[in-house]
């Protein structure tokens, strides 16, 4: 049986309105941006391409992001919150995928391990979580038979959105550290030290 086809669906999008300051996702950290940790995970992961869902300050995350193998999606509707950019990202989702691996760019804890961990179980009868002791975090890996459901999200409370909806379909994967809980909201975020 062949391998599942797979991509990931980073979404950079937002307006970073919590950092109260400059878009979060071009803040340097570890030699280069926080959006490029996020990115290159994914990059170096098991997925077959890397998608970008882009809004608020585009052009400059295209910068950072310079020289990557991407594809590049631009979602208008980008301040009606990230059920929209997902709704667009998976709207131009090649039509032979398997599952998505669902990524936000302002996670750069998150590697390319834990996307692997994700998509070595892959069913295409269940959402695979990225969990932490009790709590479940991101990326998240999507069948192909949630696409549907995934491109009528709205709003930003996707979380419960989705997983109100999925009910018992969600196989929660442990992981061994708490990156797959962490983002950054704010400059200081980039300062703690994982445990």
């Amino acid at each position: 049986m062949s391998a599942p086809r797979i991509d990931a669906l980073v979404l950079a999008a937002g307006r970073s309105l919590r950092a109260g300051g400059p878009n979060k996702l071009l803040l340097p950290w570890q030699g280069k941006a926080v959006a490029a940790h996020a990115v290159d995970a994914a990059l170096a992961s098991g997925v077959n391409t890397v998608h970008v869902v882009t809004g608020h300050e585009q052009a400059s995350l295209q910068d950072v992001l310079n020289g990557r193998s991407l594809h590049w999606i631009y979602n208008p509707n980008y301040p009606d919150g990230m059920g929209s950019s997902i709704s667009a990202g998976v709207g131009e989702l090649p039509a032979d995928l398997d599952g998505m691996v669902l990524c936000l760019a302002d996670m750069p804890w998150v590697s390319a391990a834990h996307i692997d961990r994700l998509i070595e179980g892959f069913s295409p009868d269940a959402v695979r979580v990225a969990c932490f002791g009790s709590r479940r975090g991101h990326p998240v890996l999507f069948p192909r038979e949630w696409f549907a459901a995934l491109m009528q999200l709205t709003g930003d409370d996707v979380a419960r959105c989705l997983f109100d909806n999925l009910a018992t379909a969600v196989v929660e994967v442990p992981m061994a550290d708490d990156a797959v809980l962490r983002d950054v909201d704010h400059k200081e975020d980039l300062l703690r030290v994982s445990a």
